[in-house]
């Protein structure tokens, strides 16, 4: 385990290397698959007492994208399909689907049903539907697809939770972790209302009732990274005390979840810019010269001495402790 950020870590010290913004849609993917034991109790409060935690979440993420279902890149979305099992050995598929950008769309209900039915079809699987609306249209809110024709009723109901209509008072009260996570995105949709300084102490109120919840130091790492790049600031040096305000918080981590999406990203970009060769190869050399540096220096072993071991500049090695 290495104090303090990775992610950040690996900037100042690697400094050549750039990131691609992080899109809100696989944020949310990842951070739906990094917390969903507490997303099932925040979501599916009333059916989760029957579902076996002693065995593994299956994310069917090949599967969904067998379907083909269709994807507009001016209305990104996050869809998660899970398998989970019930205590009586049976099996259930779950259909979560997030509209990161929400938006007022005349098909939506249709859209939900075709997505149902696809998945029905194909695997022969009842499905559980989840919408998630992060949108700030009040008068956006599709429950259900209903349709007629000569006598015949098809009609799908589905489970939804609209963000916008569940202000703070209502996350305030919960010890599950995914209120937090619903918290900051209400906070988000709220943003022009509030001033960056404003903001940031809304952010740094949930970083810090966070780290009073004593959660692991992975769930800790996964959720402040995700508050990290799900939150805008208009001024750089808000953003910075935020980040600042995280870091402080976050004594030691591991890197995963959230952090292996950024390390990818980080790493796609490389290759789309068309970077020498190479710089690939010196981004896992810098994790892993960070893994020995913080290993030595854990060990009491001194910054000279590690830089004489590693045949590293001291000044990285400097720099790199500086940051433990």
């Amino acid at each position: 385990m290495v104090i303090c950020s990775f992610y950040n870590l690996l900037n100042s010290v690697l400094p050549n290397h750039t990131m691609s913004k992080i899109t809100r849609d696989l944020l949310w993917k990842s951070i739906i698959e990094d917390l969903f034991e507490p997303f099932l109790y925040f979501f599916f409060n009333e059916f989760v007492n029957q579902i076996d935690f002693s065995r593994e979440f299956d994310f069917l993420d090949k599967e969904l994208q067998t379907l083909s279902i269709e994807s507009d890149s001016k209305n990104r979305r996050a869809d998660k399909l899970v398998k989970v099992w019930l205590k009586n050995g049976e099996e259930k598929w779950i259909l979560i689907h997030t509209e990161v950008q929400g938006y007022s769309e005349e098909e939506f209900s249709l859209r939900v049903y075709n997505m149902y039915t696809r998945i029905r079809d194909k695997y022969g699987r009842p499905v559980a539907v989840l919408i998630i609306y992060t949108d700030d249209n009040s008068n956006f809110h599709p429950k259900e697809f209903r349709e007629k024709c000569f006598g015949t009723t098809n009609i799908l109901k589905f489970q939804t939770f609209k963000v916008l209509e569940n202000p703070p008072e209502f996350f305030s009260n919960s010890e599950n972790i995914f209120a937090q996570i619903m918290e900051i995105v209400w906070y988000e949709l709220k943003k022009n209302k509030l001033s960056d300084e404003n903001y940031l102490n809304v952010g740094k109120k949930i970083v810090w009732g966070l780290a009073r919840k004593g959660l692991d130091n992975r769930t800790i790492f996964n959720v402040f990274e995700f508050i990290r790049h799900y939150v805008t600031f208009e001024k750089s040096e808000i953003f910075n005390k935020f980040s600042e305000e995280i870091n402080s918080v976050l004594k030691i981590q591991e890197g995963m979840g959230i952090y292996e999406l950024l390390k990818k990203h980080k790493e796609e970009e490389i290759l789309e810019q068309g970077r020498e060769q190479g710089r690939e190869q010196g981004l896992e050399q810098g994790l892993e010269l960070v893994f020995k540096v913080s290993q030595l220096y854990k060990n009491g072993i001194s910054a000279e001495e590690i830089a004489k071991q590693l045949e590293v500049k001291l000044q990285i090695i400097n720099k790199i402790i500086q940051k433990l």
